[in-house]
């Protein structure tokens, strides 16, 4: 199935390049895309800030299906007011102009894959969030909010709409497990707060599995939640991690420090998300890592 995909060169988008068999890459460098990636796939350069995807590449063979993925890092240095623009603007007016760009086409996507976020929830507490539990308040809530209301414009050309919302990825590539290997090895890794706060997460091969089975399952549309079967505590996740290299975690960081590091993003790290991927389960999605374990046993063997 030709797929359109956007953010492909992403730590994400890596892993979901190699289980396609004709992808096209949206990228906003080419040449940075072709050396990460060579020179096989066709690949369109765009701006999503600069207006609608162009589409001249996609007349003779329109895509039949699109995974978007496009959006500016919410971990990568400190919520500015510039910053939490880009963050939005990347997300909600980038789907808006992709949208704008392929609905030039005769023929429209049958399925747009929209990747969202577990923020979505803002704090949970200890409720279990399902795909029917509401939204919560905040920032990244407003903007997944947003983000998955510009993905659903896609439905005008009866196309099918899926909104994945994606917990913590685990990788040893990319991710957020790269940048605490090093911290946990120091022996200067620890819990964040009270460590109650739940914690969803999911391995990136799972996770691009899933963005391959959303595609291609018709019976799956609306939202979704990206994350495995068992979310852990942070005080469990901080545990897992240190005994998997073989060092204590001893050192608790508190909001406050947290915060004087990381700015208002660091609020993000102590709310409680008990996301459940109840629509995954129902379905019959085959989790490969349904446990932290699991999961970093493979990632740090």
């Amino acid at each position: 199935m030709r797929t359109l995909v956007t953010g492909g060169t992403g730590f994400v988008g890596r892993h979901l390049l190699a289980l396609l068999d004709d992808p096209v890459l949206v990228s906003r460098i080419e040449s940075s895309a072709r050396a990460h990636l060579g020179n096989e796939m066709p690949i369109i350069e765009w701006n999503p800030a600069s207006g609608p995807l162009p589409i001249g590449q996609l007349k003779d063979r329109a895509p039949e299906a699109v995974i978007n993925l496009m959006g500016e890092s919410v971990a990568d240095g400190r919520w500015t007011k510039a910053k939490k623009e880009r963050i939005r603007t990347s997300r909600v007016d980038g789907t808006r102009n992709l949208f704008s760009g392929l609905s030039q086409l005769s023929t429209a996507p049958r399925v747009f894959v929209n990747a969202s976020a577990v923020g979505f929830f803002g704090d949970g507490g200890e409720t279990e969030l399902t795909e029917s539990s509401p939204g919560g308040t905040g920032f990244l809530s407003d903007v997944c909010r947003e983000w998955e209301e510009a993905a659903n414009q896609f439905r005008k050309f009866g196309t099918r709409v899926v909104n994945l919302r994606i917990g913590l990825v685990m990788g040893n590539d990319g991710g957020a497990l790269k940048s605490l290997l090093p911290v946990y090895r120091w022996c200067a890794g620890g819990r964040l707060g009270s460590g109650r706060q739940w914690m969803p997460w999911i391995h990136v091969r799972d996770l691009a599995r899933m963005f391959v089975w959303c595609r291609d399952n018709e019976s799956i549309t609306g939202p979704i939640h990206g994350s495995a079967p068992e979310p852990v505590r942070n005080s469990e996740f901080t545990r897992e991690l240190a005994r998997s290299v073989g060092r204590p975690a001893i050192l608790p960081a508190p909001q406050f420090a947290v915060r004087m590091a990381l700015g208002e993003f660091a609020n993000s790290l102590f709310q409680s998300q008990r996301m459940i991927p109840a629509k995954a389960l129902a379905g019959g999605f085959d989790f490969q890592f349904k446990t932290l374990q699991s999961a970093l046993k493979d990632l740090i063997p």
